[in-house]
């Protein structure tokens, strides 16, 4: 489209008269009759959790041990947590795992204080909390190894990964550390402490003897034991394509060039297409087990994708920063080596900490076949804690399933969630691709639908997983795809074709580095990622296909072009929400300017979509409680605000209103992003609603205890009119009339001159 249609998008500060805090209140509830039996039941509970943990007590005197409470589905929601039991002169809460269950810390002298609060129960609030109660336990040996196979090994090879319980006390937890390896001593084992961030506690410990391990299992401040995992690039498959060799444009001399950090098998030195464009090199493979074939496929389609993919006659240019980790994984090609997770997570930390100042997104198409769970992976919270105090982002594929027969479209096989994405796909705060086909096959999957080959969410915690898809290439159910891959460089320039999500995520790394190098407004990144989220979209068919099309499209295909992406039409305006949120607290604009254009005979129509973004705070000791904070937004109509101020007969339009209350927490967080730090929603309004005022509301509510200091987000607003009328000047006029300060999006000059704007 031509530069001069393009229009800025507008960004809007709420005005203090905007934020609102909710009406006090609340009613105590009873999940259940208060009886006798249920105080007895709760009471016996404790006593067995007493007895349970005596040798722990005698053994670990100064140790808190760690229990379970098992609450009842309607009472997962965090208004439900029984902290009038649970406090901190008895057993107080320090964590969770599912969503069902909290963590508790039981010292022998809480537990007599809880065994007699639970006795005689003389407050309301305690007899309430005892209704929410489904079982009191401790947390078993047995929840502690996450070995597949544990009693059928005999011995271990593999050093262990033990991770020990880590909770915002720091008293606990140099509890847990020293009193850890004091344990060890007696064993003479060799133990390493590793640097998985902030967030995590994990050691390494060489240990072949089972049964000692189950002796050092038993120290309370055991978490989970599990192997290393080992990170490759997946799916190396590539071929000779068809298409013949174009020109492919070098650096022009003096011009500035964003970096891109690609982390992965490595660039062949001296590639004649791509050596122009190395910023620098860091190599962490001896020489005898490089193998830079992935890397370089990887690396030339960050530079030249679009080119050879797309047929467009240009796209946006970076340096990169070449990062060799993986060692070469075929032994047809030479001798072989492996990369294990902590090895990798010193690797980011050196680099990154390096050279963040320059380089704000990184490409890492690595993986595990390690399946998603219901938890963060160990290893995308160490990536979450990296890109939070490098202030970067990661991009990373959604891994491959490449078990024969693959997947078809519309998905007909229930496959038992072993295409489920894999590590570290599940981190909150990095971007994981999928992949569609880019090239149709009759009778297998048609363009633009997902690769048989691309993994499907959710993530952990029904967090959306991929966030994204692009082009990664089609086969049919055998893996054979020639012709239908997508198309990038060997190790001597030649083009050659490769399916997998490795080669989907780099187009998707090009695409966000430019909007996260050319925005320069105060929250870059979630206005970098609401950018890319509300220019994606899902095809048609694949919602008929599926009602679940977002657990393999996540939020669907962005745009390519940055020029549509950062701006907007006369007939298809974006204004931008930006601000901070509070606990509890909401902003309400009950004037939104909706334009005129679009009533008709006492109708409103037209197009919208919403796409909301923003950094929660994250703790691991929380399990599926991961994300500590929730931001909803609700766009809708309203009949009328009476003589205080309420507003009567609000209906939300986008999304679409629904009864959450009847189906408890469980239900808002599996089917209603419920905390989902991404969300976005569209809804196209064919046959009119009734025409009243638009009312838009923005509320926030944090987990039990935390995010006081408040939660800053961005919410992104399109309204199209497919009438093709000037609706942009309608909405900037109304805004002024209003009283809003609006401003354009903040983005670099040249861009801004590319752009046209």
């Amino acid at each position: 489209m031509s530069n001069k249609n393009r229009l800025p998008i507008q960004v809007v500060i709420p005005r203090d008269n905007d934020y609102n805090a909710p009406p006090p209140g609340g009613s105590k509830k009873y999940l259940e009759p208060f009886t006798p039996e249920l105080q007895n039941t709760i009471a016996t509970q404790c006593l067995n959790l007493q007895m349970s943990l005596q040798n722990s007590f005698q053994e670990f005197p100064s140790t808190p041990c760690i229990g379970k409470v098992v609450m009842k589905e309607k009472a997962i929601a965090k208004s439900h947590k029984p902290t009038a039991l649970f406090k901190p002169n008895t057993c107080p809460i320090v964590g969770a795992e599912k969503l069902d269950e909290v963590l508790i810390k039981v010292t022998p002298q809480g537990l007599r204080h809880l065994i007699n609060t639970v006795n005689f129960a003389s407050s309301e609030d305690v007899k309430i909390n005892m209704t929410k109660i489904k079982e009191i336990k401790a947390y078993a040996l047995s929840d502690k190894i996450n070995i597949q196979d544990f009693d059928s090994h005999e011995s271990f090879v593999e050093p262990i990964k033990v991770r020990l319980f880590h909770f915002d006390d720091a008293t606990d937890n140099e509890y847990y550390t020293h009193g850890f390896e004091e344990h060890i001593k007696q064993f003479g084992l060799e133990v390493v402490k590793l640097n998985y961030g902030k967030n995590l506690c994990v050691y390494k410990l060489y240990c072949k003897n089972k049964e000692i391990l189950k002796r050092v299992i038993e120290y309370p401040g055991v978490h989970k034991i599990s192997f290393f995992p080992q990170y490759s690039y997946e799916f190396p498959h590539i071929a000779q394509a068809k298409k013949q060799l174009i020109n492919l444009p070098p650096p022009v001399s003096g011009e500035d060039y964003p970096i891109i950090g690609i982390i992965d098998s490595g660039i062949m030195p001296g590639h004649k297409f791509l050596e122009p464009w190395i910023y620098k090199r860091e190599v962490f493979v001896a020489e005898s087990y490089r193998n830079y074939e992935h890397g370089t496929f990887v690396a030339g389609i960050v530079q030249y994708g679009n080119i050879l993919n797309l047929s467009a006659q240009k796209q946006q240019h970076y340096r990169i920063l070449d990062v060799v980790v993986s060692p070469n994984n075929e032994p047809e090609k030479g001798p072989v080596d492996s990369l294990t997770e902590d090895s990798l997570i010193n690797i980011l930390h050196d680099v990154i900490g390096r050279y963040h100042h320059e380089v704000k997104v990184w490409n890492m198409s690595l993986g595990t076949n390690k399946l998603c769970g219901d938890m963060i992976s160990d290893f995308a919270i160490a990536l979450d804690d990296i890109q939070d105090t490098y202030k970067i982002d990661i991009i990373l594929s959604a891994g491959n399933y490449i078990t024969p027969p693959l997947r078809k479209w519309p998905p007909l096989d229930d496959l038992q969630d072993q295409d489920r994405v894999t590590a570290p796909a599940d981190s909150v705060r990095a971007i994981a691709v999928g992949s569609v086909a880019n090239i149709g096959i009759v009778g297998y999957v048609e363009k633009d639908m997902p690769s048989p080959f691309s993994r499907r969410g959710p993530g952990a915690n029904y967090l959306i997983k991929p966030d994204v898809v692009f082009y990664g290439g089609n086969c049919m159910s055998d893996l054979c795809y020639e012709g239908t891959g997508v198309v990038s460089l060997d190790l001597d320039g030649n083009i050659v074709e490769g399916i997998g999500t490795s080669y989907s995520a780099p187009a998707i790394s090009s695409i966000y580095a430019g909007l996260r190098n050319g925005i320069i407004e105060e929250r870059s990144r979630e206005f970098s990622k609401a950018f890319l989220i509300h220019s994606a979209s899902v095809p048609q068919k694949a919602k008929k296909d599926t009602k679940e099309y977002d657990k393999y499209f996540g939020f669907g295909l962005p745009m390519q072009n940055l020029e549509d992406i950062l701006t907007c039409t006369s007939s298809e305006v974006t204004v931008v929400f930006s601000g901070k949120l509070y606990d509890g607290s909401f902003i309400e604009f009950n004037d939104f300017p909706f334009p005129k254009s679009l009533y008709r005979n006492g109708k409103c129509y037209g197009e919208i979509k919403m796409t909301l973004a923003y950094t929660p705070k994250i703790d691991a000791s929380f399990g599926q409680e991961y994300c500590r904070a929730n931001i909803d937004a609700h766009f809708g109509t309203y009949d009328y605000i009476d003589e205080e101020g309420r507003v009567k007969g609000f209906s939300s339009k986008v999304p679409l209103e629904k009864k959450w209350d009847q189906k408890y927490e469980k239900a808002r967080v599996e089917n209603g992003f419920k905390w989902n730090p991404i969300k976005s929603y569209s809804r196209s309004i064919k046959k009119g609603i009734a025409q009243k005022p638009w009312r838009l509301m923005i509320d926030s509510v944090a987990r039990l205890g935390d995010n006081y200091e408040g939660q800053e987000f961005v919410l992104f607003i399109t309204i199209a009119d497919p009438n093709g009328n000037d609706i942009y000047t309608e909405m900037i006029q109304a805004l002024r009339a209003r009283g809003y300060y609006h401003s354009d999006v903040k983005i670099h000059n040249k861009i801004r001159q590319t752009l046209g704007l």
